[in-house]
């Protein structure tokens, strides 16, 4: 199984700045795989970018990968609840 480190490195090996906030990565717990074949798939340009995060109370928080550059030129990859109270059921599920 992989570890949340293979999203790094993937990252890492493209010269860009993973940028999540810490409740969505404590959520990824376990769906590494997936969310790793997501990223690779959003980054070679072959999805949309929307990952559906399974919650442990049921459900799924979508979420947005984006590619941004920073003011001081660095690439970023964004991840991002898709919807406004998304990052707050992420939370919720984790307690």
């Amino acid at each position: 199984m992989l570890s949340f480190e293979a999203v790094e490195e993937v990252c890492e090996s493209r010269q860009t700045s993973l940028v999540i906030h810490p409740a969505i990565r404590r959520a990824i717990k376990g769906y590494e795989e997936s969310f790793y074949v997501g990223l690779r798939c959003y980054l070679t340009g072959e999805s949309d970018g929307v990952y559906f995060l399974p919650l442990c109370g049921g459900g799924y928080a979508r979420l947005i990968f984006s590619k941004r550059v920073s003011s001081g030129g660095h690439n970023l990859l964004r991840i991002d609840p898709l919807a406004n109270e998304g990052l707050a059921r992420i939370k919720a599920s984790l307690d």
